[in-house]
């Protein structure tokens, strides 16, 4: 199933830490193409954001925006233990009694030795906060894979009846290349037996003439090979992996073999087809610049 490479998605993850919201949009691009945009204070996760959605996204210019709303209180990055710093107060004074000094024990003494203050270690932001995060990009990608797959749906639907469409008019040349040869007998039977004026012109000479006249226009060969590209392509719109670029390329050789038949032709109804056959194969590569 073909996907479309435009859509819209919006995801919410809440929890104690706050909210996460995450818009994305994407829009047609030969390649995989990712902007994001995101809080300073977040940007450590670009990189785990990115490599998250080129996972599900192949191709495509991509668009996306993070914003977060913390619940989360700024608190003390320390703790100073009281009890401690007492203790060491009353044994400096003790020291400072027994050895006769004068000098004043003050803060800064006391908060320089061990254990009166204790530095919290912070928590991994990245450990904390990508779950959440994850969550809420996870629910936008879901929204906009789904609409990706149902402009999918109705592109591969008008690309399978253009390829019916190719098909029908590939028929109509094949029927019509017999009458094509009996007319170009005919017609040069015709010709020379005017223009010498015998009356039961070589049949063997005019058959000679017929048979390089159908070696010089015969398009059996291009006929199979674009009847083979309208099966390849079919079998491309099935296949869940990377579909545009293949099907691009078959249409183009499609196109290819489209050229051969209508410079090899040599009746106009069979160049009115041909001309019909390469304006679908256009179509068809104008609605392919939307498949992912």
């Amino acid at each position: 199933m073909i996907k479309s490479m435009t859509g819209y998605g919006k995801g919410r993850a809440i929890d104690q830490n706050g909210t996460f919201t995450v818009e994305i949009r994407s829009l047609n691009h030969k390649y995989f193409d990712l902007i994001c945009r995101l809080p300073n204070n977040l940007s450590i996760f670009e990189d785990r954001v990115r490599d998250h959605v080129k996972k599900q996204i192949r191709r495509g210019r991509v668009s996306l925006s993070v914003s977060w709303e913390s619940k989360r209180k700024a608190g003390v990055p320390f703790s100073l233990n009281t009890q401690v710093a007492k203790k060491y107060h009353q044994e400096m004074m003790k020291l400072k009694k027994n050895l006769g000094l004068k000098d004043d024990i003050g803060i800064t003494e006391i908060i320089s030795m061990p254990e009166v203050i204790t530095y919290k270690q912070p928590k991994d932001e990245a450990q904390l906060l990508w779950p959440q995060l994850k969550r809420a990009l996870d629910h936008a990608l879901q929204k906009l894979q789904r609409m990706r797959e149902a402009e999918g749906k109705r592109l591969q639907k008008d690309l399978v009846k253009r390829l019916r469409v190719i098909r029908a008019y590939l028929g109509n040349i094949e029927n019509h290349l017999p009458k094509v040869i009996e007319k170009y007998r005919e017609n040069l039977f015709r010709k020379v037996k005017s223009f010498s004026g015998i009356k039961k012109p070589d049949r063997e000479r005019i058959a000679e003439e017929v048979a390089l006249f159908v070696r010089n226009s015969d398009v059996s060969e291009e006929l199979t090979r674009i009847k083979s590209h309208l099966e390849g392509f079919k079998s491309a719109l099935r296949t869940p992996k990377e579909t545009g670029k293949e099907a691009d390329f078959i249409a183009q050789e499609m196109f290819r073999e489209a050229n051969t038949i209508g410079a090899k032709a040599s009746s106009f109804r069979i160049s009115r087809w041909v001309i019909k056959i390469k304006s679908q194969i256009e179509k068809v590569r104008e609605q392919l610049q939307n498949v992912e």
